[in-house]
């Protein structure tokens, strides 16, 4: 039974928590929360001991794994002082605002020989994953372009909190636009040149809509829209389409406005060339508990991290810093 102390108590923490929840090999031991009251009220709906610090954690309670579901301005911190006391790690994306602090997690992580991961989603949504199982069977040949978007109204976990301002969340271009460019570096690897416009946020800076067109060092091309810019009504909507040599692959979600109602069915469809329609079978678990899962099992069975690793998160977030740079100045960025 791997034990686990979840960092955070906001939307993702929960979803997170219940995923535990689900798995036959976790028991969520500890919840840390720096806010007592929310924190004691959530450990004991989980039936976990509330500790205010990871500090007082360690002093008091055995754990084997720390998922960090904080603010993204203090993932690295969180992570080298996890890793310190020998815990291993899941941290959410972005894992961090610049690459400074990504390369010291890294290296915390690699000294002191823990296992650790990001929290790309994306790698573990059934549609996604599916998707790219079509593209690598060669059943519809060579891919040729991918479109993805992720389009939302402002999230309510991060109205009036650290998660709209630049310098502390990055932003919709770093903080929501990063799951669909990591999912095209997962399928075409390392980018080349980047291009992107973008919608300023005039009062927290940083980007709250963005496009960005991509073209890889294999020849492929990609282009991702996201954004948290839209009215309350709008549904928070995925869109991926791959478009290949013999075929093209679509699913078009709409999970409601915060992705509550992301275990509604919509179809993966494959629009084939030769005029027929085939609708794949995809499992329909949940993406977050897979993720979860996959990290639990890996501590279990004491397997390496392969995907969704600290280096992903890094890569995808090299890509996203190029898209809000490329926005902001008006010009295309060389990777």
């Amino acid at each position: 039974m791997v034990k686990v102390a979840l960092v955070g108590t906001g939307f993702i923490g929960e979803i997170h928590a219940n995923s535990y929840a689900n798995i036959q090999n976790a028991n969520l031991t500890a919840v840390i929360s720096t806010t007592e009251e929310k924190g004691r009220q959530f450990a004991e709906k989980f039936a976990a001991s509330y500790y205010p610090n990871l500090q007082e954690l360690l002093k008091n309670e055995e754990v084997d794994c720390v998922d960090i579901c904080t603010p993204t301005y203090v993932h690295a911190d969180m992570v080298v002082q996890a890793a310190e006391a020998g815990l291993h790690v899941l941290c959410e994306k972005p894992i961090a605002l610049t690459l400074k602090e990504a390369d010291r997690m890294i290296k915390a992580v690699a000294k002191c020989e823990v296992k650790a991961m990001a929290g790309l989603t994306m790698r573990f949504w059934p549609e996604y994953r599916k998707a790219k199982e079509i593209i690598e069977s060669g059943q519809l040949g060579e891919p040729l372009h991918v479109h993805c978007e992720r389009l939302a109204a402002t999230p309510d976990w991060h109205k009036n909190s650290w998660g709209l301002n630049e310098k502390q969340g990055g932003g919709a271009s770093v903080d929501l636009h990063i799951h669909d460019l990591d999912y095209l570096i997962w399928l075409f690897g390392k980018p080349k040149i980047v291009s992107a416009v973008g919608v300023p946020d005039d009062s927290l800076g940083g980007i709250s809509h963005i496009t960005t067109n991509i073209h890889f060092e294999n020849g492929k091309s990609g282009f991702a829209e996201g954004g948290w810019a839209f009215g309350s009504s709008f549904p928070f909507t995925m869109v991926l389409r791959i478009l290949c040599e013999r075929g093209t692959i679509e699913w078009i979600f709409r999970a409601g406005k915060n992705i509550e109602n992301r275990s509604k069915k919509a179809n993966l469809i494959v629009y084939k060339n030769d005029g027929s329609i085939d609708e794949p079978e995809v499992a329909e678990d949940d993406a977050y508990y897979l993720e979860c899962k996959y990290f639990i099992d890996c501590i279990d069975n004491d397997r390496e991290i392969t995907n969704a690793t600290l280096q992903d998160g890094r890569n995808a977030l090299v890509l996203a810093l190029a898209a809000t740079k490329s926005a902001k100045e008006n010009r295309a960025i060389k990777i």
